[in-house]
């Protein structure tokens, strides 16, 4: 039966003994993993040396890995590095001619100059239209009067909202380009605000078109109101007034025919002259970067490669020996004993205190230390005092194998009913 509780085990001195196993196993694995590899293609192999390890003060080992490729890749393999080499000399040497290239702001004024913008067709000079008749009512000025004014109108009711947002675009890029750190001058500051000047006088070039456009049929539905308005003050002139407009009419058809072919004629030039100015800018920036492009074609070919080895399958990492863990088991189970024998004491003590309750004593000689007579009882039987096993304090009774008249046996263990 335990006395006291188990020492607890030495945690600190497991914990060393299971680093240590683990620092041999993973030696034992490094070493191995450390297999030498020998393909048609070259070999790849290990050293090992001995050497002091100020951080923890001993000696470990240092690995060394060596690669070597069979001798045709090794030549192959130096020959595309001289290349490479030459690769790069060869780019190195252009860096003057690219310097040159842009080291100088493109000339603009090199280039064809952009197409002038193209008015409305009216603007274009055909002859005036004459005939028809002078009645009674509202003038009709088939030539320019009804073109005009439609043209006009259709032509300002764009520019009125058109106009506007587009002085708002070019400021709106000349900021963008500002904070970009560009200024005038500059060869992308001029190409940015070229592109917009472009981008604008084609729409305004096809506003004006579609004026000129809706300003013909315009011109004719007023023309036509008019002349009816004319005929219906006069009856008896209607018939030469509307023979006399029709007379106009077609003349003033024919004529706008004419002016849109020339109109036409004029569009096609100068979108011409403009598609050849961008042609000669781009072929001109083709020019300034070919040396860079070159370069890069050099400096980005085939680069020299580290030979890849084969793969194998490694040693799989094994445990140390769990001293910790075992030591950890060993103190809880000592502890559990000790607990379940606790236990027990504390139940055969409970069952001693409910047996005393009714007159019965535990005085079994196998239970007792210290045991000394003290005297005798009235009716001979002798007197001894002692102490229990499993406590510190003293009794006086009778041993049980000296009274079998009064002794009980409960569960293998001798008490003494003093009633007897």
């Amino acid at each position: 039966m335990a006395k006291s509780a188990p020492k607890a085990p030495d945690y600190a001195g497991a914990a060393k003994e299971q680093a240590q196993s683990s620092k041999e196993v993973t030696e034992q694995q490094t070493w191995a993993n450390r297999a030498d590899q020998f393909t048609p293609w070259g070999n790849q192999t290990w050293q090992n040396q001995q050497v002091w390890d100020p951080a923890t003060n001993q000696y470990i080992n240092r690995w060394a890995q060596t690669t070597q490729l069979d001798p045709t890749l090794d030549a192959a393999n130096k020959a595309q590095m001289d290349t490479t080499l030459g690769r790069s000399n060869l780019a190195n040497s252009l860096t003057g001619r690219m310097q040159n290239e842009f080291g100088q702001a493109m000339d603009w004024n090199q280039f064809t100059p952009m197409g002038d913008a193209v008015g409305s067709p009216d603007q274009v000079n055909a002859g005036n239209i004459k005939g028809g008749y002078n009645l009674t009512g509202p003038e009709l000025d088939a030539s320019q009067k009804y073109r005009q004014d439609a043209n006009d109108a259709i032509y300002n009711q764009w520019a009125g909202r058109a106009l506007p947002q587009q002085a708002k675009d070019t400021d709106r890029l000349r900021t963008q380009l500002y904070n970009m750190g560009l200024k005038e001058g500059d060869a992308a500051y001029n190409d940015e605000m070229q592109r917009q000047r472009q981008t604008q006088g084609d729409a305004m070039q096809q506003a004006q078109y579609q004026a000129t456009i809706g300003s013909g049929a315009e011109a004719q539905r007023s023309l036509g109101m008019d002349a009816s308005t004319r005929a219906q003050l006069t009856g008896e002139q209607q018939g030469l007034a509307q023979f006399g407009n029709q007379a106009q009419n077609q003349n003033f058809g024919q004529m706008s025919q004419q002016q849109q072919q020339q109109y036409q004629n004029m569009l096609q030039s100068s979108q011409y002259q403009n598609q050849l100015r961008q042609q000669q800018i781009a072929e001109s920036q083709q020019a300034r970067g070919q040396s860079l492009n070159e370069m890069n074609a050099l400096l980005s070919g085939q680069q020299v490669n580290m030979p890849s080895m084969p793969s194998y399958n490694t040693a799989a990492r094994s445990e140390g020996t769990q001293n910790l863990q075992a030591a950890q088991l060993t103190g809880q189970a000592e502890l559990d004993r000790y607990n379940a024998q606790q236990q027990a004491t504390q139940g055969m003590m409970s069952g001693i205190g409910s047996m005393a309750g009714a007159g019965m004593m535990m005085s079994d000689r196998r239970f007792k230390r210290d045991i000394a007579r003290v005297g005798t009882t009235p009716g001979g039987t002798a007197l001894y005092e002692f102490r229990y096993v499993f406590g510190p304090q003293r009794y006086v009774g009778v041993m049980a194998d000296e009274v079998p008249h009064a002794a009980v046996k409960i569960a293998g263990i001798n008490f003494v009913d003093y009633s007897r």
